[in-house]
Formats: C-alpha cells, structure tokens, sequence
C-alpha cells in the first residue's frame, strides 16, 4: 500500500509531538522538523490539518509550539489518516461510463472488504499503540535517534 508522503510526515510529527510534549509543554516546529528531517515549511502545511481535526492545539509566543488535544489512547490512527487525506479510507469510486456489473462486482470482492478492514484496524489503533511500539523499538535499538531526545 502507498500513502502520501503527506500522511507519513503527519503521522510522525504526531508522534514526536506524543513523544516531547510533556506534561503542558509544547513542542515547536522547528525541533520537529530537525529531529525527524522534514521541512519545517511542509510541516507548517500539515499541521493545520491536525488541529482542525482537534487532534493537537497550538500554542503563539516564545515559549509556543503543539501539543496534542486529548489522551494519547484516544486518539485513533482512523481519525490521524482522515485529518491528513480522507480519500483513504474512503469507498472506492469507479466511473459511470465503466461496466457496472465488473465494477459492482471489483467493490464488493475487492475494494468493500479491504476498505472495512482498514477501517476497522486503524479504529483500534491508538496513538499510545504507536509510542508504545516506538519504545519497545528504542529500547532494542539506540540507533533510534530522531523523534525523541528525552528518552
């Protein structure tokens, strides 16, 4: 499967906001863009869409930057993905002009079950379940440098 470059680095800045902001701090775009290697212009566009999404809240002012909005285990990889590009996880469309008993037949063998399941796993996915997973990396492997400089 390939995702947008988009989601990707959404997905981790996420993550290294989930990872660095402790308690009521925050954390800026530029410690986000050097610790993971993404642009800090390209993060300044996608992280709109996570705080239109309610998924982190920023912060104005010196000491400014993002935090996340709710619980790490309550915020789904579903609601992550949607924010970022809701085409995804979206029913598939065919055009009109196709033969409508192969595409009935390609969305209901193919494209329906697939899209449930995805649908299904990334509701059960939390953020926690991504920085769990991050620290049971980190803990196996030091070489595990960008993302988190507290651990």
């Amino acid at each position: 499967m390939r995702i947008s470059t988009k989601v990707e680095c959404g997905i981790i800045a996420l993550l290294d906001i989930a990872l660095n902001a402790n308690n009521e701090n925050t954390v800026k775009v530029n410690s986000i863009s050097r610790r993971n290697n993404i642009s800090a212009k390209y993060l300044e566009q996608i992280l709109p869409l996570l705080k239109q999404s309610n998924l982190i809240s920023s912060v104005k002012g010196s000491s400014g930057g993002y935090r996340l909005q709710r619980e790490l285990g309550d915020i789904t990889l579903y609601e992550i993905v949607n924010a970022l590009d809701s085409s995804i996880l979206a029913s598939s469309e065919f055009s009109k002009d196709l033969e409508q008993n192969a595409t009935d037949a390609i969305e209901r063998c193919l494209w329906r079950p697939m899209t449930s399941y995805l649908r299904k796993y990334t509701q059960s996915m939390t953020l926690k379940d991504l920085t769990d997973i991050y620290y049971e990396r980190k803990k196996y492997n030091d070489d595990i440098s960008f993302i988190c400089v507290h651990v």
